[in-house]
């Protein structure tokens, strides 16, 4: 009885609800989860936005919010995700302002990879829409914050006919740095430009530290393109060293092992990238569904934290990894 009156007084005080938005490949949304979340232009085809509709739309949900009762304390389309626990308050959704804080870049689905554990293997090679002319419109209309945390990623947002210029203007428009999530593998003189001013992040899942694995996963062979391209980067800016992250995605039965987890921690040592990351398959382990993690991870995560810290690296952790694990240790 205590139990179903405490959740009557919860409330989903949801930041991405209040200041972010999605370009997804096919509409724009308020957020980038493992759920849908909520939506505000379906089926975007590149039309004009309409920042006080998207304003209103933004305050029609947190009023939806704040009026549930019975158990109801989010979004329909917003259950199941990993970021709920840590966004609920027993008091109502206070108002806000009409600024984007946080911004997802991912119209783009097509790739030059073709990587085991990805989720949008589906989708043709082709771009519904272009988001250069809508981040204009943001800046423009003086509702994107200049410290805005804006992320970039696909598919592989590299290849698109647009990232250059769209890049080069939100490196040039905001305070702070811009992150992308890349396969490394198409070299970008506007990436090494933005780490010389010190105005980007590089997120690069490289899964393995040989040419055979990483064609095992990524179905391309370009592992020596993207070593070549790392050192690149390095070479133009001791900034890169602090802002590439290089990623270990855990895919079963490939380079699920100690050994080859050793391998990559030496190479990520040796190529002089401070940033290290090992995350799971997030469409095989999901954080809704009821698959949990292999007993054997643990053990493997342990390991890779060991010898990543044993060589002096920094050691990242995705949020919705430690989501997964947590969900499995419970």
């Amino acid at each position: 009885m205590f139990d179903s009156l405490f959740k009557k007084e919860k409330y989903l005080d949801c930041y991405n609800i209040k200041h972010s938005i999605h370009f997804f490949y096919d509409n724009i949304r308020a957020c980038c989860s493992n759920v849908p979340g909520p939506v505000f232009y379906e089926n975007y085809d590149g039309r004009d936005i309409n920042w006080d509709y998207v304003y209103k739309k933004r305050k029609e949900w947190i009023k939806e919010i704040n009026s549930f009762r019975n158990k109801k304390t989010c979004l329909e389309v917003c259950k199941n995700c990993f970021e709920l626990p840590s966004m609920y308050s027993k008091s109502k959704v206070s108002d806000f302002p009409n600024i984007i804080n946080k911004v997802f870049i991912q119209n783009n689905m097509s790739c030059n990879a073709k990587c085991v554990y990805c989720s949008f293997g589906y989708i043709n090679n082709s771009f519904k829409y272009r988001v250069l002319p809508v981040i204009n419109s943001m800046i423009g209309n003086q509702i994107l914050s200049k410290k805005a945390r804006v992320y970039m990623s696909g598919g592989e947002i590299t290849i698109s006919p647009e990232f250059e210029t769209m890049f080069s203007t939100l490196a040039k428009y905001l305070d702070t740095k811009v992150e992308i999530l890349t396969s490394g593998i198409k070299y970008s003189e506007s990436i090494k430009q933005a780490f010389i001013e010190d105005k980007c992040i590089l997120v690069i899942s490289l899964d393995s530290a040989d040419k055979e694995t990483f064609k095992q996963i990524k179905q391309v062979d370009c592992f020596n393109s993207v070593i070549n391209n790392i050192k690149t980067y390095i070479a133009a800016s001791d900034f890169a060293r602090d802002n590439i992250t290089l990623k270990y995605i855990l895919v079963d039965g490939i380079n699920d092992n100690k050994e080859k987890i050793s391998k990559f921690v030496h190479l990520v040592k040796d190529l002089g990238v401070n940033n290290i990351r090992m995350d799971v398959d997030f469409v095989k382990y999901k954080y809704s569904k009821s698959i949990n993690v292999p007993e054997y991870y643990f053990e493997l995560y342990e390991h890779f934290n060991s010898i990543a810290a044993e060589s002096g690296l920094n050691i990242q952790t995705n949020d919705q990894a430690k989501a997964i694990i947590a969900k499995k240790k419970a």
